[in-house]
């Protein structure tokens, strides 16, 4: 019995798990994993001459096959952020300069969600965490299940617009996989930079065991799965009764940044043209 009861637990957890995940997201995330296999590899084989170079200097040969699942932990560590995003919003606040809203900030916040809450006889899929980026410039974003809001976004009358459409990319996969892309690189340390421009050409081996070229060759797939995601995050907001709303908000702040992207199906530019997501909106 108690067997079955365990049983039961994980079939009921892999149903959630695939209610979650779209095939096209899982699908892609296996292509990521795939393409990557060559860092892993050279990852392993460093961790081998690493640890015979130190047995060497040691003198004292050892078995340290055991320790070579370390090169993996970056991979492992990947897959695990489709499972939780455990990790991934304090990393990313710490990287981004970000820190905890103010009380006035907290209650635009609030009041926000309270609006498109409105709009919505679900549940609203609200983040696990969010933090400020003290920016002049609006702007949001969603990695793992945490949000990011900049200062200038929290004091623009169009909050709820914007809020409702990173709301769309927590409603699917598309914040761990986020997460999940970005923990397959190493990051780099900001204040090292010239340290790895010059590790690239003398030291590639390193260089390419942070990760990443698996992503590169693949950046025409991604940028095509990537612009359709903002497409079904825009319907998101427009369900919530924000479709006009955004529209102004693109129209205002992100028209101007638009510029040509020449065959921009074999780039992996991540958005498509704002003025076809307004007209979109505008149709909605």
């Amino acid at each position: 019995m108690r067997h079955q009861n365990i049983c039961d637990q994980a079939v009921a957890l892999a149903r959630r798990f695939l209610q979650r995940f779209s095939l096209s997201s899982l699908a892609m995330f296996g292509l990521a994993l795939a393409s990557e296999l060559p860092v892993l590899c050279v990852r392993v084989v460093m961790l081998t001459l690493a640890i015979g170079i130190a047995d060497f200097l040691s003198g004292r040969p050892s078995d340290g096959s055991g320790w070579l699942w370390l090169g993996t932990i970056p991979t492992l560590w990947a897959v695990f952020a489709l499972l939780t995003p455990v990790g991934s919003g304090w990393w990313w606040k710490q990287r981004t300069g970000g820190r905890s809203p103010s009380a006035r900030e907290r209650l635009a916040y609030d009041d926000a969600i309270d609006l498109l809450q409105s709009n919505s006889s679900k549940p609203l899929p609200l983040p696990g965490k969010w933090f400020v980026i003290d920016a002049p410039l609006p702007d949001a974003a969603v990695c793992g299940e945490t949000l990011m809001l900049s200062r200038a976004l929290l004091e623009s009358e169009q909050l709820p617009a914007v809020i409702a459409h990173e709301l769309g990319h927590l409603a699917s996969p598309d914040g761990r996989i986020t997460a999940a892309l970005n923990r397959l690189i190493i990051a780099k340390p900001a204040n090292l930079d010239r340290v790895f421009q010059i590790a690239r050409f003398t030291l590639w081996p390193f260089a390419f065991a942070r990760g990443g070229i698996g992503l590169r060759l693949t950046q025409p797939i991604w940028g095509h799965y990537w612009r359709r995601r903002e497409y079904a995050a825009d319907n998101y907001a427009a369900q919530l009764g924000q479709a006009d709303e955004l529209a102004d908000f693109l129209a205002t702040h992100a028209l101007i940044h638009d510029h040509p992207i020449p065959y921009i199906w074999l780039t992996e530019h991540t958005h498509p043209p704002v003025e076809l997501r307004i007209d979109r909106l505008r149709r909605s």
